[in-house]
C-alpha cells in the first residue's frame, strides 16, 4: 500500500517536472541558422527509459536465458518511445525550417508555407502545411515561444487555434 502511494507521488512529481520545464530561453545559433534543440529533461527522460528497459531486458535473460516474444516487443516499443522523447531538433535558416528526428528529417520552406495551426490539446504543438506536405513540432524544443515567433516573422501567417 506506502509503496504503491510512492509509486503515484513520484510518477506524479516527475510528470509536473518533465511537462513544466522550461529550458532555454533562447535557440542555439550556428552561422546564420537558429537549432532548437529538445530540452535536457525530455533527453533524461529518454535515457532513463532506454537504462531501466536494457536493464529489464538483462534481467529477464538472467532469470530464463531466453526472452519471450512478448516482452521483448515491449521491450522495443518502451526503447524507441526513449529514442523519440530524448532525440530531435528543428533548424531554421534563410530558406525554410528542418525538423529532424532519429529516423527522419522533414524540410519546408518559408515560402511553401499556407497554414499555421496551433494544438493547444498538445501543449501548443505547431503544425505547418505547405501543399501536401505538413510538419508539426512539439514543445519538447528549447525556446519554443521563439519559434513560434519566428515562424510567424517569416511566414507573415498568424497561426489558427486547432483543436
Amino acid at each position: 500500500m506506502i509503496s504503491g502511494a510512492v509509486t503515484v507521488a513520484l510518477t506524479v512529481a516527475a510528470t509536473r517536472w518533465i511537462f513544466a520545464s522550461k529550458g532555454a530561453q533562447l535557440p542555439e545559433r550556428r552561422d546564420s541558422a537558429y537549432v532548437y534543440n529538445i530540452k535536457w529533461q525530455f533527453r533524461a527522460l529518454g535515457l532513463l527509459g532506454i537504462i531501466v528497459w536494457i536493464v529489464i531486458l538483462v534481467g529477464r535473460w538472467q532469470q530464463e536465458h531466453h526472452l519471450d516474444v512478448v516482452t521483448l516487443a515491449i521491450a522495443v516499443a518502451f526503447l524507441l518511445l526513449g529514442v523519440w522523447i530524448g532525440t530531435g531538433s528543428a533548424v531554421t535558416d534563410q530558406i525554410g525550417i528542418t525538423k529532424k528526428t532519429f529516423w527522419r528529417s522533414h524540410f519546408l520552406r518559408w515560402t511553401d508555407i499556407t497554414e499555421v495551426l496551433l494544438h493547444q490539446k498538445q501543449g501548443g504543438a505547431i503544425e505547418l502545411h505547405a501543399g501536401s506536405h505538413k510538419l508539426v513540432i512539439d514543445s519538447r524544443l528549447n525556446a519554443f515561444q521563439h519559434l513560434r515567433k519566428e515562424i510567424e516573422d517569416r511566414t507573415q501567417k498568424q497561426p489558427k487555434q486547432h483543436n
